[in-house]
């Protein structure tokens, strides 16, 4: 699911104010701000839909550091009933749990609401510990001066408690009115999904760069199905699912690491889709079928970004972007079929596939393409012309 639409459903469960709508969600989820507000498994059960699991698990990796939902929202205090104490930023920039990580340790009621520790005595409050903490965690505070640390005979427990308490001095909930959320990401604090996609952008020229986005923004307009965009896109940035990488997160349940194509290499994407004795047959096949009209050589022809600096003429670079997103789609197919399917590799399925995936992306989705395949097969270069 697109992760802005994800975004946008959390912000809506924060805002829904319909009654059938918010009780159907606390009979099958529980209170489901509490699930969005975190913004991490802490609070999921396991009959959880996976679904539900996308809505509350969606975060973003931007640069070294992950932001979640939680981040982007500000949680202003009234009566603390939707407000997490130590899940919820809401107050300051972090949450309780990292500000103060030895009194959540400490604490016997990690999931309680900041209503749950607010005691009420004639329209005045005051925090009550107790709950929050419990007797033996009360009692663990109260002797911690007794105990010390590399930096003295104070702990670090009656010191975060002390600079806890110095910063709920200045809230001041109000029994009657409900907690607001502000969305950072707008000056108005509104949700928007403009403001997720402009968050998606940033971190994604974090991620790549720049000759990468200027690829990938190529790459998905190149005419092929989506599967094969979402493969390609992989490819782009490294995330194919081969030995080398399998092997680098711990996934070791095959029996050999090598290229199932050639038997002579640990099995990469590049030696796959390029290096590999195997490919690189297919390669000069498909380089010699287009004959003389091709604008790059054998070894520019294998980047798709030399296809997009040396060849000039728009017609020809749509058929070849085409085509290098079939070489590899039809590599990668013969290799899932030889690990999955054992299958035997075969030299022609995977040329006839190249030029049939090709001519049929090309031709658009008709039944019958503008231009006959025997065309095709004969002068490619010469076929689709309108486009």
């Amino acid at each position: 699911m697109n992760r802005a639409l994800l975004l946008k459903w959390k912000w809506r469960i924060l805002k829904e104010d319909n009654a059938i709508w918010s009780r159907f969600l606390l009979l099958r989820y529980g209170n489901p701000k509490f699930k969005v507000l975190p913004s991490c498994g802490d609070v999921l059960n396991p009959d959880d839909s996976s679904w539900w699991r996308d809505i509350i698990l969606n975060d973003f990796n931007e640069a070294d550091s992950v932001e979640g939902f939680s981040d982007w929202i500000n949680c202003e205090c009234k009566n603390g009933n939707n407000i997490l104490f130590w899940h919820s930023c809401w107050l300051g920039d972090k949450t309780l749990r990292e500000s103060f990580p030895h009194l959540f340790d400490l604490s016997t009621n990690k999931l309680c609401k900041v209503s749950d520790i607010i005691s009420w005595n004639n329209g005045a409050f005051s925090w009550n510990f107790n709950d929050l903490f419990g007797l033996i965690g009360m009692t663990t505070l109260n002797l911690s001066p007794l105990f010390p640390t590399h930096n003295g005979t104070v702990s670090d427990l009656l010191i975060q408690l002390r600079d806890l308490k110095d910063s709920l001095e200045s809230i001041i909930p109000i029994m009657s009115d409900n907690d607001v959320f502000h969305w950072k990401l707008n000056s108005s604090g509104v949700f928007s999904v403009a403001s997720v996609n402009s968050l998606v952008s940033n971190a994604k020229e974090n991620a790549w760069t720049i000759d990468i986005i200027k690829l990938l923004e190529t790459m998905w307009k190149a005419k092929a199905p989506k599967k094969v965009h979402i493969f390609s896109w992989r490819f782009f940035i490294d995330r194919l699912p081969l030995k080398d990488l399998l092997l680098y997160r711990g996934v070791s349940n095959f029996t050999s690491s090598d290229c199932v194509l050639c038997s002579n290499h640990l099995e990469t994407s590049h030696h796959l889709l390029f290096r590999c004795s195997v490919s690189k047959a297919v390669w000069e096949k498909i380089h010699n079928w287009l004959g003389d009209e091709v604008e790059v050589n054998l070894e520019e022809f294998k980047s798709f970004g030399c296809i997009q600096e040396k060849v000039k003429s728009h017609n020809i670079r749509i058929k070849l972007n085409s085509i290098w997103l079939a070489i590899i789609w039809s590599i990668w197919l013969m290799r899932n079929a030889i690990i999955f399917e054992n299958a035997t590799y075969s030299f022609e399925t995977v040329i006839s596939n190249i030029l049939f995936y090709s001519w049929r992306w090309l031709g658009g989705s008709e039944y019958i393409s503008r231009t006959s395949f025997y065309d095709w097969y004969k002068l490619p270069l010469n076929c689709f012309n309108s486009l």
